[in-house]
């Protein structure tokens, strides 16, 4: 624009790149944004726009138009060779300037810019077919002695001492086999392993390869297209009750207004049949569309769904791809060259022109609220760009959540049901395992009976097997037998979780999985030296050997899928493929395995402690038990062959897991809603959660004295016209993280104009430097307490 409300505008030093630029409906989200989740603009801009894009801006510099020529007699003999070069080019750029006449030259260039003698234009330059990136493995000197290394031992001269130095060489060896641990990692995948995704390690790995201790190479960075060919996608026939649905939506995408609709079916009734049906009818209008999904995990099969069908249209966006390609696939979409997106939470901000659906899969899932500023729900920004595009916005689930069945079933949106299984398939029959029977029995084993034995007969007749539970590591913690005490994270009070590592159930270290600090299991207890360590708890790692043994004397062949074996770049891919091509007969894991995936051959799933997640101190665990356990038993019998599912529990007269296993959402719906409403919880209530944080914690009291009492006199005086129910201050449930420690305040209220401006005010004010050194964050409608 050439004009402006503001009061000050600063002058403009260039203008980007339009292929980076954000148009007026992207400009108005960030704004949204701003108001909605009290975030900066720019937070909300980095947001939309990938990092890799602004560091591949690249300045050229021609003549400026209409230049005076009086202006070059007061140029000096370096400035005017400087001009002569750029205007026999016509377009140079600043590199290719410094490659002629050194690195000076910006001051040469600044003072012809002044002069409007030349002037600047950034491009954004394309990538290269064929990238590469620097990997990372063990120097093959040290590989016999990294476990010393890593104990702090002194080997050819060489001692760590550096914790981010120890854990470096910990995620290099735990990808090894038992006996060479060397293997390749990139930067990120390195991070991953730690469990510190955003670390920037690049000074370490510096570090430890002038140490000699790590070697680097490079590798190419393959895309998903290197990896794959998709076959003809087969032809899509609905059901009478599919095709009522999708007339329904077509009714809704066709309106010209924007609309929502939550598509509710029973896991296997052919969701995906309908959305794809959609999407084809909204391609047809040359509209565009953003396809949501809750994790990386489902998109390999997803990927082959939509790029069978869409082809080249289709553009994926996702945490797993690289700076480069999220950078190249931005591109791809803002050129109008892909008109489909599939990714996770971040594709909602992909700039796909005249948007005309989004759809929202699994929208339940936590996943797709950001605990990171901006600290947004992908489903307000959905609602927000399909208002502003008039456009369709779909959400998708067998277990809706609460909010989003409340304003279904009260008419804000369209409410679409499947209530029959697609074909010839039908529901899995569902065993609940009294696990407090076993223990009478004296079976102290995480797997039962009833379980061992369906497992054994499914590996005799030839079917698959799915086993859920939500725990990784082999232990959950290790404890004194004399003392008692745990052994916990010397950054964060939690207790440590014992891994093994790979090829080995023997060795092993312990992880938080707060803060991703790794260290040896020690000899002796910490606090009263007694040598009797118990280790407590399983997890995925402790099944695995558990299952290796149940099934010893068949073939069985077991794939283990959690964060600790799906660090490399493929491996959500390979894994999968694995298991869907049977070269493996079991698959193990967390959440991961729960939803989404169509296996046909699956007929039996079992879930271990079904009810672990009953008792978290969230007001959303029933909600969230409900859905994982329908999620898990949907996974069976979805082919010819009827499937079972076995839920293991210490408490099988639990209402919620008993509704669960009819696959009845609509009852526990209702149940659960009329408690939400008599305890004033959401949808009946917003929730604000304010967390102050600070390393020094007698600094935090005192921060948090000063918030209560700012945010008792901001409710008595000038917003004493906005209604809440204030609970604390009091600890947050993990104390300290990474050496910080955090206190909570929760606050019912309903959200709106005046309330966020009221949270906008206790925010500014709390910043201000005479406030404290404490750290002060707010987040509306958190994914958890």
């Amino acid at each position: 624009s050439d004009s402006t409300d503001a009061k000050a505008p600063k002058a403009l030093r260039e203008v980007v790149s339009t292929d980076i630029s954000l148009d007026e409906k992207m400009l108005d989200l960030a704004f949204f944004m701003k108001d909605q989740t009290l975030c900066t603009i720019g937070d909300a801009i980095h947001a939309m726009i990938p990092s890799s894009a602004l560091s591949k801006l690249v300045e050229y510099y021609r003549p400026f138009e209409g230049a005076s020529e009086s202006k070059k007699g007061s140029l000096s003999p370096n400035e005017l060779f400087v001009l002569e070069y750029i205007e026999a080019r016509q377009r140079v750029s600043l590199d290719s300037l410094k490659n002629k006449f050194g690195p000076k030259v910006s001051d040469s260039v600044s003072f012809l810019l002044a002069m409007k003698l030349i002037e600047k234009e950034l491009v954004l330059k394309d990538s290269d077919d064929a990238r590469t990136e620097d990997v990372y493995s063990l120097a093959p000197m040290f590989l016999p002695h990294v476990a010393s290394l890593i104990e702090g031992e002194k080997i050819e001269n060489v001692k760590l001492v550096s914790k981010k130095h120890k854990n470096i060489l910990c995620a290099l060896a735990a990808i090894g086999s038992s006996d060479v641990f060397s293997a390749e990692m990139s930067a990120n995948e390195i991070c991953a392993a730690m469990g510190e995704p955003e670390a920037n390690i690049s000074i370490q790995l510096k570090a430890l390869g002038a140490k000699g201790l790590i070697v680097k190479g490079s590798r190419r960075i393959h895309t998903h297209d290197d990896h794959a060919s998709y076959p003809e996608p087969p032809e899509i026939i609905l059901s009478q009750q599919q095709s009522d649905a999708f007339s329904t939506l077509k009714e809704l995408s066709d309106s010209g207004e924007p609309r929502a609709s939550l598509l509710f079916g029973v896991t296997g009734s052919g969701k995906t049949s309908v959305i794809l049906k959609t999407i084809d009818h909204v391609l047809s209008l040359g509209k565009g569309v953003i396809i949501l999904l809750p994790e990386i995990a489902l998109t390999p099969q997803s990927i082959a769904i939509f790029r069978s069908r869409y082809g080249e249209r289709v553009a994926v966006i996702h945490s797993g791809i690289s700076a480069g390609e999220k950078c190249d696939t931005y591109l791809k979409i803002k050129r109008g060259n892909a008109d489909v997106v599939l990714g996770t939470r971040s594709a909602i901000f992909a700039p796909v022109k005249n948007l005309g659906l989004i759809v929202i899969d699994e929208e339940q899932e936590h996943t797709y609220k950001s605990d990171m500023s901006p600290k947004y729900h992908a489903r307000d920004i959905a609602r927000k760009r399909c208002a502003d595009n008039k456009a369709l916005m779909l959400l998708s689930s067998a277990t809706p959540s609460l909010e989003s069945w409340k304003k279904a079933t009260d008419g804000v949106y369209t409410l679409v049901k499947l209530t029959e299984r697609y074909g010839s398939a039908v529901l899995p029959s569902v065993t609940i395992a009294d696990m407090r029977d076993e223990a009478r029995s004296g079976n102290t084993t995480p797997i039962g009976t009833l379980l061992t034995h369906k497992l054994i007969d499914n590996q005799k007749n030839s079917g698959q097997s799915i086993l859920f539970i939500n725990r990784r590591g082999y232990n959950n913690f290790v404890s004194c037998r004399l003392c008692g005490s745990t052994i916990t994270c010397p950054h964060c009070s939690v207790a440590m979780t014992y891994h093994t590592r790979k090829g080995s159930y023997d060795e092993g270290e312990l992880v938080c999985h707060w803060c991703g600090t790794r260290k040896p299991l020690p000899k002796a207890c910490p606090e009263c030296g007694n040598e009797h360590l118990a280790r407590m708890g399983y997890g995925t790692q402790r099944i695995e050997q558990e299952l290796t043994d149940l099934m010893d004397g068949t073939d069985a062949r077991i794939l283990r899928m959690d964060t600790d074996t799906t660090g490399s770049k493929f491996s959500y891919e390979d894994m999968l493929g694995r298991f869907r091509r049977h070269e493996a007969d079991l698959l193990l894991g967390t959440q991961m395995v729960t939803k989404g995936h169509d296996f046909p051959d699956v007929t039996l799933v079992g879930v271990l402690l079904a009810d672990a997640s009953l008792y978290l101190d969230d007001y959303r665990a029933s909600e969230r038990t409900f859905a994982m356990i329908t999620q898990v038993i949907g996974r069976a019998g979805r082919g010819d062959r009827k499937g079972e599912a076995i839920i293991q529990t210490n408490n099988p007269d639990s209402d919620v897991i008993k509704l669960a296993c009819a696959q009845d959402y609509e009852k526990f719906a209702e149940r659960e809603l009329k408690l939400r409403k008599l305890l004033v919880f959401p949808p009946f209530c917003d929730i604000v959660l304010l967390t102050l944080s600070c390393k020094d914690e007698k600094e935090l009291f005192l921060s948090t004295k000063h918030l209560d009492d700012m945010l008792k006199s901001m409710s008595e005086n000038e917003f004493s016209d906005v209604p809440t129910i204030k609970y604390g201050p009091f600890e947050a449930p993990v104390y300290r993280v990474e050496g910080r420690y955090r206190m909570r305040i929760v606050i019912k209220c309903k959200l709106n104009k005046r309330t966020r401006q009221m949270f906008e005010a206790v925010l500014v004010k709390f910043t201000k430097p005479s406030a404290g050194k404490a750290s002060l964050s707010i987040d509306f409608n958190p994914s958890s307490l």
